[in-house]
């Protein structure tokens, strides 16, 4: 895909946040469909940080621990369950190269409540496409690219705090603008556009970029545009929780020819999931 190019806001932003190669060669490594419980705990066996949190969260009340201890990263991942290990771990390891403590306003916990449920809500959806050539790793893809959607707010609250946190005071002030309008009053770009440009700094993979650059933009048709769709309307259900908790309509999901009845069944689950994501984020960041 062409480059893409860096917003003239950060001009004067000495240097973009680097994706460790530890990082880069995680996520790729959760990114195969083959793992089992085995090959998921060697992939993590090299990250102490991301096993000793996902330890601590296999042995929290968040998870209804009632039994003996879990000691091994091997039955954590098996208590857990592969889409949780894989999602906090992604999650976990994106945060990495970022300080957003500076920006006030920014909710880690809702960050990471967003992305958890965004890709959840893709994963479902995917699987809900009406086309036996969507594989596993399609439905991979867009889960991955449900974690990664917001990336560029990470990096805004970061590299430009003071801009992002004007920002985030503005959205609270209109709640009836998306923030990506906040972000664009004040420092003329939004997280789409940044986390796109960041993704492909990194040499993550082109169905990424996309999902992260274009799930906002429900008439884009170009390259993976089921993948950037099914991540916007996971977006848009996430959204939904909240603000409202009402089912929002998602004409684009009849582009994709996605029953209604998959469509509410997708939103139900998410309703169910929310509060029990939100305890997840606390657990995870106090």
């Amino acid at each position: 895909m062409p480059r893409i190019e860096l917003p003239v806001c950060f001009a004067d932003v000495k240097q973009l946040p680097a994706l460790p190669h530890d990082v880069h060669h995680l996520i790729k490594a959760l990114a195969d469909d083959g793992l089992d419980y085995a090959g998921l705990a060697r992939v993590l066996e090299t990250h102490p940080t991301i096993c000793s949190r996902l330890i601590a969260l296999a042995n929290s009340a968040w998870i209804n621990n009632n039994g003996e201890p879990v000691t091994s990263i091997e039955r954590t991942c098996f208590k857990l369950g592969l889409n949780i290990v894989r999602g906090v771990s992604i999650g976990l390891a994106v945060m990495k190269p970022f300080n957003v403590y500076q920006c006030r306003s920014f909710d880690i916990r809702r960050y990471w409540t967003s992305s958890m449920l965004a890709a959840q809500a893709a994963t479902e959806l995917a699987r809900a496409l009406p086309d036996a050539e969507v594989d596993e790793a399609f439905v991979q893809t867009v889960h991955t690219a449900g974690i990664l959607h917001n990336l560029g707010l990470l990096c805004l609250a970061d590299t430009m705090a003071e801009q992002t946190q004007e920002a985030l005071q503005l959205k609270k002030a209109n709640p009836q603008w998306h923030l990506n309008q906040a972000l664009r009053k004040i420092v003329a770009t939004d997280y789409c556009e940044i986390g796109a440009y960041l993704a492909q700094y990194w040499g993550i993979p082109d169905a990424l970029v996309t999902s992260i650059e274009h799930h906002r933009h429900s008439g884009y048709r170009g390259d993976y545009w089921r993948q950037a769709l099914i991540v916007g309307a996971a977006t848009r259900m996430v959204a939904a929780l909240f603000k409202d908790g009402e089912m929002p309509a998602l004409e684009l999901l009849k582009v994709l020819a996605i029953q209604e009845n998959a469509e509410q069944r997708c939103f139900a689950h998410l309703q169910a999931e929310f509060a029990k994501t939100q305890e997840l984020a606390k657990v995870l960041f106090g």
